[in-house]
């Protein structure tokens, strides 16, 4: 991509790019990079292979379990938006990674799962909480309590993932296009955008809208915004510096 654009790639393809210690630990250090980079307004996480990540039963549940929350957190404590670009399935913690990120984009013969509660296990990576905030909590009980495999059309529909790349190679494409819309922004208004979505979430609609309107006054502040007003003037592209 570009160089404000960093990718978190999972690169374990023989084990099905299972998140393990090993895994989380690679992604919180990836993540706590990312953090200190003030120039980077965009991160995309996809994997190598032919699954994004998927759960194994050759190690205790529980292990994966904690260490799927660690990976999930750090993605989700980033300030800058995640876009995730899934190349096939994604289940349990790997699942969890993925609702993580703020955007997903998928091929069509991804397929998305939970099916914990099958061994006894309940998911602690988010997944009882992101989910239905996602799909709300109808499609999320129906997703958690049977265990069912979700298929790429069905996650669009419900809201899982935003689009499907259904063209040949389309993954590639919409990623680069959906990131190139992405970075043309406002980065500050982009960060302050997914702190508003985020945060909203758990506050009243008063609440979330005070929340707004504070933003908005930080926002008027910044060089972005003075050169958002000035371009549109002088119609011309702007030149975001993030600050």
């Amino acid at each position: 991509m570009t160089a404000t654009v960093a990718t978190i790639t999972l690169d374990r393809p023989e084990t099905g790019n299972r998140v393990d210690f090993e895994m989380a630990f690679a992604v919180r250090e990836a993540c706590r990079e990312i953090s200190e980079d003030d120039g980077l307004r965009l991160v995309i996480l996809t994997a190598n292979g032919d699954v994004f990540s998927v759960e194994s039963f050759r190690e205790p549940d529980d292990t994966a379990q904690v260490a799927g929350e660690q990976a999930a957190s750090a993605v989700a404590g980033l300030a800058v938006p995640v876009l995730v670009a899934l190349n096939g399935d994604a289940t349990g913690p790997g699942l969890e990674l993925a609702l993580a990120g703020d955007l997903r984009i998928c091929v069509p013969s991804a397929r998305f799962g939970f099916g914990g509660l099958a061994r006894g296990v309940l998911p602690q990576g988010g997944g009882t909480q992101r989910l239905p905030r996602l799909v709300g909590p109808a499609w999320a009980s129906d997703m958690l309590l049977t265990g069912r495999m979700v298929s790429a059309d069905e996650a669009l529909a419900i809201g899982l993932v935003n689009r499907v790349a259904h063209e040949p190679g389309g993954l590639a494409r919409e990623i680069k296009d959906l990131a190139a819309q992405i970075t043309a922004g406002s980065p500050m208004g982009a960060r302050y955008a997914k702190e508003a979505v985020a945060k909203g979430m758990d506050l009243s609609l008063d609440q979330g809208l005070g929340l707004e309107a504070d933003l908005n006054v930080i926002l008027q502040s910044t060089s972005d915004r003075a050169e958002g007003i000035k371009s549109f003037l002088e119609k011309r592209g702007p030149e975001f510096k993030g600050t």
